[in-house]
């Protein structure tokens, strides 16, 4: 099924009755997106397959998604809120990561894939969390701000395993086609290892630098030009040319970014950092609310289509062992984390029970690592379908943290 437009159709279709059954017992209509790709997909009964086009849609709901987030992006609050969001955020970022990449390196990864894993399972979905928590009128509690704050960080975090992930992608092509240059040090010679990881760090680096100047040229020139175009625009009184300012400049960002050689999702948080600082925050982030909706769960359909079961089924033991690492071990990083801020011990279980999953974020650093033959299969497979797996239990996980652990201080 190659037609966009029945693509699109049947994808529209089953999601709609899927998230539907799933809203009736209260799980996340994002895990429904998932379940669509699962089920329709090449392991299901193979109606559709990842395609160009459905990739492209996909990448685009993944644009508006860190448009979104860069709106909500605010070095005030940031500073306001670092204990949170630098402090706890940081804290578990970085532990997690750092856990996570080395038991990858023990198993035989290469250092900066290892790094790559390590960044996926570090990710919690602020989709599930900050929905769950504004339902149950926890998110203006203290456990409710500490898990924010540190999912704010963790959006952050993103971007630069997006330009590592990258980096990966464009040496591993250039290596061999087909290659997996996650696992080539269990195989090729070690100058060819050498040469690889020559490239790998000077890929990196130039990316890297062409980020921090992208960044600033954004907020010196792209700041005034921008700021001008969405004034004008905004004083026509068109609601309509209101919202087709802001598609263009999604777009646009996107496009920008990648014609200079990065994340296309970087260039449009940038654009949405812009506008997040100024008056036209809200409208803009209602004008496109709809089309992130639908766009984004385009994604979550192409990661179900690349969930494959043939992997997963005689690998079920590795699945159940990464589900529960991931929920138990995450809960417990940030559980201690949280007490070494001296936060109290109900406050830091709560928000251990809260944040004790996967993400969309790592959702999308995986499938992206896979899909350019960064991370084998072996391994990318078992713990994408661990996410998905901790993110269907982390709304019941939410949902009872209040039973678990206590009640915890509004203040």
């Amino acid at each position: 099924m190659t037609d966009l437009l029945t693509i699109v159709t049947v994808l529209l279709a089953a999601s709609l009755i899927v998230t539907l059954v799933l809203q009736r017992i209260g799980a996340p209509t994002l895990i429904g997106y998932i379940l669509v790709g699962l089920l329709i997909g090449p392991t299901g009964i193979g109606l559709l397959e990842a395609s160009p086009q459905l990739e492209l849609l996909a990448e685009i709901g993944i644009v508006f998604l860190m448009f979104n987030v860069g709106l909500e992006f605010s070095l005030p609050v940031l500073l306001a809120s670092r204990r949170a969001v630098l402090g706890l955020g940081g804290l578990q970022v970085l532990c997690t990561s750092v856990i996570v990449a080395g038991l990858a390196l023990a198993a035989g990864v290469s250092f900066l894939a290892a790094v790559l894993l390590g960044g996926a399972v570090a990710m919690s979905s602020t989709a599930i969390t900050i929905r769950q928590l504004t339902d149950q009128g926890e998110l203006d509690t203290r456990h409710g701000r500490a898990s924010v704050g540190t999912l704010l960080f963790q959006d952050l975090a993103t971007l630069p395993f997006l330009v590592l992930v990258a980096a990966l992608g464009v040496v591993g092509s250039s290596h061999d086609a087909g290659a997996d240059i996650a696992t080539y040090g269990l195989s090729t010679p070690a100058q060819s290892m050498t040469d690889i990881d020559a490239r790998v760090w000077s890929e990196l680096g130039a990316r890297l630098g062409i980020a921090v100047l992208a960044f600033g040229a954004a907020l010196v020139i792209g700041r005034r030009l921008l700021l001008r175009i969405v004034s004008l625009v905004h004083r026509t009184g068109s609601r309509e040319l209101f919202m087709l300012a802001m598609l263009t400049i999604v777009i646009g960002a996107a496009w920008a970014a990648h014609e200079i050689g990065l994340s296309p999702p970087l260039g449009a948080f940038l654009a949405g950092m812009i506008l997040g600082e100024t008056r036209f925050k809200d409208d803009a982030e209602t004008d496109i609310a709809p089309f992130r909706a639908v766009l984004l769960g385009l994604f979550f359909v192409s990661v179900g289509l690349r969930v494959d079961l043939s992997v997963l089924v005689p690998n079920a033991g590795l699945v159940a062992g990464f589900v529960t690492a991931l929920i138990v071990g995450k809960g417990l990083i940030v559980f201690a984390l949280a007490r070494l801020l001296r936060e109290p011990t109900e406050v830091a279980a709560r928000t251990g029970a809260i944040l004790a999953h996967g993400g969309e974020f790592g959702l999308l650093i995986l499938t992206l690592a896979l899909s350019q033959n960064v991370i084998s299969e072996k391994i990318g497979q078992p713990l994408l379908g661990a996410i998905v797996i901790s993110m269907i239990f982390a709304a019941f996980l939410i949902n009872a943290n209040g039973r678990l652990f206590g009640s915890a201080s509004q203040g």
